[in-house]
C-alpha cells in the first residue's frame, strides 16, 4: 500500500471512528438524523458504520463529516493523522452557537492542551449544544473544564500506555 493510500485510509479511520462516537451518545434516531444532515442515505450510513462494511467514507462523504463538524477538511486530515491543524482556521468558532463562541474566546486554556484537542473540546461542545440546547455562558465554562480535563486525561494515559510499551520491549 502506498504512503497516500495509508494516509487515506488513517482519515477514513478516523472520520468512522468519530462519527461511532458521536452516535454511541446520541439520543434514538441520531443516525438518521445525521444521515440526513450528510445527505446521505441512512443504509449507506449504517453500512459504513457496521462491523463488515462494504463502503468506505469516499472524500465528498469525509468532507461533509468535516463540515458537520465544523472543520475544513485541513484540519480534518492533520487530526486524523495527528498532525498540527492549519494555523488559517484552528478557531472554528463561526459554526458555534453564539453564547459558546463567547465562552470559547473567553476561555483560559490549559497550555499544556494541544490544538488539536482543543479543536475537539470545542466540537464535543458543539454537539453538547446539537443534543443538549443552549446554556448560560456560565455552564459552558464548567463544560469546557469538565471536557478539557477529559482531554489532558487523555493524554495522560496515552503517555503512560507508550512509556509502558516502551518498557516492556525488549
Amino acid at each position: 500500500m502506498s504512503d497516500e493510500q495509508q494516509r487515506v485510509q488513517r482519515i477514513k479511520q478516523y472520520v468512522l471512528a468519530r462519527l461511532r462516537e458521536e452516535l454511541a451518545n446520541a439520543p434514538r434516531g441520531g443516525q438518521a438524523r445525521l444521515a440526513k444532515k450528510l445527505e446521505v442515505s441512512g443504509a449507506h450510513l449504517s453500512n459504513m458504520l457496521s462491523t463488515n462494511p462494504t463502503r468506505q467514507p469516499g472524500e465528498d462523504f469525509r468532507r461533509k463529516a468535516a463540515v458537520h463538524w465544523g472543520l475544513s477538511y485541513a484540519q480534518l486530515e492533520a487530526l486524523a493523522l495527528g498532525e498540527e491543524p492549519p494555523t488559517s482556521s484552528t478557531k472554528p468558532t463561526s459554526s458555534l452557537p453564539p453564547s459558546l463562541a463567547t465562552a470559547v474566546e473567553e476561555y483560559s486554556w490549559m497550555p499544556e492542551l494541544p490544538a488539536d484537542l482543543r479543536t475537539l473540546v470545542r466540537e464535543q461542545a458543539r454537539m453538547h449544544h446539537v443534543y443538549g440546547g443552549d446554556v448560560e455562558d456560565e455552564e459552558w465554562q464548567r463544560i469546557l473544564t469538565g471536557l478539557e480535563r477529559e482531554a489532558l486525561a487523555l493524554l495522560e494515559r496515552r503517555a503512560r500506555l507508550k512509556k509502558k510499551k516502551n518498557s516492556s520491549r525488549p
